[in-house]
């Protein structure tokens, strides 16, 4: 049991120092909005770089990003140990 707590807070410190900061999380969620899969996308993408809301929240040992646009959500990214992963969110207004 001792050393499962030990890891957990060996593993907690390491999230802390590389965690990434918000300059990477832009930059990750700035590459999503670069690469639209179709016109619908484009537009958003163009209304999200131009007029869109960002948000970096710090979890301490994680980091997440949103870009959002009228209040729905368009790219969400997770980062930890210098790792950043974004996902363009599902349009809502259209199904899918």
């Amino acid at each position: 049991m001792k050393w499962i707590v030990l890891l957990l807070i060996i593993a907690g410190v390491a999230g802390y120092f590389t965690r990434p900061d918000e300059a990477a999380m832009r930059a990750g969620a700035d590459a999503v909005l670069s690469d639209p899969q179709n016109v619908s996308q484009g537009f958003e993408s163009l209304g999200a770089t131009l007029a869109g809301d960002r948000s970096y929240d710090n979890y301490y040992v994680a980091a997440k990003y949103n870009v959002t646009l009228d209040g729905q959500p368009v790219v969400t990214c997770w980062g930890a140990f210098k790792q950043v992963q974004c996902n363009r969110a599902p349009d809502t207004r259209t199904g899918g």
